[in-house]
């Protein structure tokens, strides 16, 4: 296929925030926290990862096809990845061809230069055969340069890619010190050796690691996360207990909580860890301002102690509550 995200930086840029809460943010606002992005990371392109239901009435494509209307110059400086094959009213995937379809029709109406499209889930009820096959299509037929699949276990990333006749050029997760799943699915394992980069959705496991939510009324009424588990008032309260020990750490190293766990993350890209050898890792923050664009691509590293001294803090304790309610929750690590 030749496209792969070897030219992108690993600061990447998550749109969701811009448009999928209760009053989405201004269009010049969210412009300035794109245009930020591109500009800290050149020469180097920017990922930005959007959705098509990232808010009603494709509100989150209009912002994106907006921006490059008004800097059709930065263009060239973006790949942009868009997930789709979801049913927006009941949040039921829709991974099959006519999904697939259907919904990059849509999106396409927006970003016809769409560089790579993700169908949001599998589905237990559709082959991956299928799949593959209308992803295939859609790169033949000139609408996608790549695609990435999302929340699969490594045995699934194993068989997509043996039976496709295009690679994915990424597998986009939630990975962060508080979702450590890919560990244990096999994603991590299984990406690595297909040389396969980890897209990590979350990074900042919904703002908690930022060390700015203590309490529910910490976040704003209307906002998805208060159907979450992890953000009953009770969790919240015991996974505070292991926040504080991450922000005394990120105190002493002169850096904040969000970067730390940013660190964390990249800390893993390349290397060998506990006998994984992990590829690329692409922390995607949705930050929904300049200035969080800034604080979240700051190029903070770890060293193999600070590393350590995260390892012991974290091992061993439980993270409350699960990070998805019981309907998604059967979609995660087909």
């Amino acid at each position: 296929m030749g496209f792969d995200l070897s030219e992108i930086s690993t600061e990447a840029l998550g749109l969701m925030s811009l448009t999928w809460r209760p009053a989405p943010i201004d269009k010049p606002t969210a412009f300035e926290a794109m245009l930020e992005a591109i500009k800290i990371n050149l020469p180097s392109k920017t990922f930005f990862n959007g959705g098509e239901f990232y808010g009603g009435d494709n509100i989150n494509l209009e912002y994106i096809r907006d921006f490059f209307v008004k800097y059709p110059e930065q263009r060239a400086n973006v790949i942009i990845s868009i997930k789709g094959a979801l049913d927006v009213a009941t949040l039921t995937p829709e991974p099959t061809a006519e999904g697939i379809n259907k919904s990059l029709d849509n999106v396409l109406k927006y970003i016809p230069d769409l560089d790579i499209f993700e169908p949001a889930r599998l589905s237990p009820g559709v082959a991956l055969s299928e799949t593959a096959k209308a992803l295939d299509d859609a790169i033949d037929s000139g609408k996608i340069k790549g695609y990435t699949l999302s929340e699969v276990n490594g045995t699934t990333l194993k068989e997509f890619s043996s039976i496709a006749k295009y690679k994915p050029v990424g597998v986009e997760v939630e990975f962060s010190i508080f979702t450590r799943d890919v560990l244990e699915n096999g994603i991590a394992k299984t990406a690595g050796e297909l040389d396969i980069p980890i897209i990590a959705y979350s990074p900042l496991s919904r703002g908690l690691l930022t060390g700015e939510i203590r309490a529910k009324s910490d976040v704003p009424e209307g906002d998805v996360r208060h159907h979450l588990e992890r953000f009953s008032e009770d969790n919240i309260k015991k996974n505070v207990a292991i926040v504080d020990e991450l922000v005394s750490l990120a105190k002493r190293k002169g850096v904040t909580p969000a970067q730390l766990a940013l660190a964390w993350l990249r800390y893993h890209s390349g290397k060998t860890i506990d006998g994984i050898k992990y590829p690329t890792i692409v922390p995607i923050p949705s930050s929904s301002s300049a200035q969080r664009v800034d604080e979240n691509f700051q190029k903070v590293s770890l060293t193999d102690d600070e590393f350590g001294e995260i390892a012991n803090v974290i091992t061993g304790k439980e993270v409350h509550g699960h990070r998805y309610n019981e309907k998604v929750a059967k979609y995660l690590s087909l």
